[in-house]
């Protein structure tokens, strides 16, 4: 083959793989704009309501993290008032035991005397019987 038969067969494949890249450019450019229609309103759709979503999880998070702060306060002031409520709790019941007890003894105290009383009366009254 001569140099000038082989630059034309050199051109022909040049041109023919231009062609290809053409072609293959028409394609994908079809390809993309075919799926990007396709896709696009979904993908629009789905990031819209991610956002949002994303929003309301953050928002979430938030009202956690501040519920568990209040949490740990309340722990604490709960804690505090349980121990104050069984504080009083026994003090009441110290303070009833230390009052009954006193009520009882001073009790104790003024029923000796009447029944002193009471016998000595009776002796008065079985000797008066007896005369």
């Amino acid at each position: 083959m001569s140099e000038e038969e082989l630059r034309d067969q050199i051109n022909k494949i040049a041109v023919e793989i231009e062609k290809i890249e053409v072609s293959a450019k028409k394609k994908e450019a079809y390809v993309r704009n075919r799926l990007s229609e396709e896709f696009d309103p979904k993908i629009r759709e789905v990031e819209l309501d991610l956002h949002k979503q994303q929003g309301i999880l953050n928002e979430i998070i938030k009202s956690i993290e501040e519920l568990e702060e209040n949490k740990k306060q309340m722990i604490s002031v709960v804690k505090d008032l349980n121990q104050k409520y069984n504080n009083l709790k026994k003090k009441k019941e110290k303070y009833i035991s230390e009052q009954c007890k006193a009520i009882s003894k001073e009790k104790k105290t003024k029923t000796k005397v009447i029944d002193r009383n009471i016998k000595t009366l009776e002796k008065e009254l079985k000797a008066s019987d007896k005369k």
